[in-house]
């Protein structure tokens, strides 16, 4: 029972400092994702902050499907590396498990599975639904969050993958 509750109490303090980085990397997704939409119709804005806002000059303005794409692309990328410093870092209580070329490998093909999650996800909200490009992205990284979690714990960053001939390990 005792090491239940030990399990139970790590995985909490994991996907509480998960969400941390999780936020950590989201500011930077939702940065970058605003300056290439602002760099793309800056014309249309009413300056930076237009483009959280909606606040825009000469009425409505929504930007390309493409453009929106490629924002969430390079905002996804960026976060996706910031995402994996911190994750083997500072959340996993066996980060340096997952800190070498094949965790780093693992972490990119698991986050390109959530880029596709997130276009797809970010394609039916805003394009086929009509949704809020901000709400959406909420949405859709919640999700992605969820999913990112589960396959980084449990694939990369879980020490029970790492095995030498006498099946110790040394951390």
């Amino acid at each position: 029972m005792k090491i239940w509750e030990k399990l139970k109490q790590q995985t909490t303090l994991e996907f509480l400092k998960s969400v941390a980085v999780g936020l950590a990397s989201n500011a930077v997704d939702f940065l970058l994702t605003a300056v290439f939409l602002y760099a793309y119709g800056h014309a249309h804005y009413d300056g930076f902050w237009g483009v959280f806002s909606g606040a825009t000059v000469g009425g409505p303005y929504e930007p390309q499907f493409s453009v929106y794409i490629t924002a969430t692309v390079i905002g996804y990328i960026s976060a996706v590396l910031v995402n994996y410093l911190l994750s083997s870092v500072f959340v996993f209580k066996y980060g340096n498990v997952g800190k070498n070329k094949y965790g780093f490998i693992k972490f990119l093909i698991f986050s390109g599975i959530g880029l596709g999650l997130t276009s797809l996800g970010s394609w039916i909200g805003y394009d086929l639904i009509g949704g809020n490009i901000w709400v959406v992205k909420l949405i859709v990284q919640f999700i992605v969050f969820i999913y990112n979690f589960v396959t980084r714990r449990k694939f990369i960053f879980n020490v029970n993958l790492i095995r030498d001939d006498e099946n110790t390990i040394n951390l």
